[in-house]
């Protein structure tokens, strides 16, 4: 969305049997038919190329639970 302006935090949890743990989970996800990409405000304010081409949200997700989760690896499948 951001064409790589923003990065992302890779969040990866170490249970600890002595400490409570509380998680709050929000999942914000586009309709299957949904085409996702970088913002065309995003590019038009900055002039930049996109990084990332026009991708359905459902062909996302496929690709995504098709092979063992690693990482942000996932997002280069729409990287141009």
């Amino acid at each position: 969305m951001s064409n790589g302006k923003y990065k992302s935090v890779e969040h990866r949890v170490v249970a600890n049997g002595s400490k409570t743990r509380i998680s709050v989970p929000i999942f914000v996800n586009p309709r299957p038919s949904d085409v996702i990409g970088p913002l065309h405000e995003v590019l038009e304010s900055s002039g930049e190329k996109p990084l990332y081409k026009q991708v359905l949200y459902s062909d996302y997700v496929k690709h995504f639970f098709r092979k063992a989760h690693d990482g942000k690896s996932t997002v280069d499948f729409a990287k141009i």
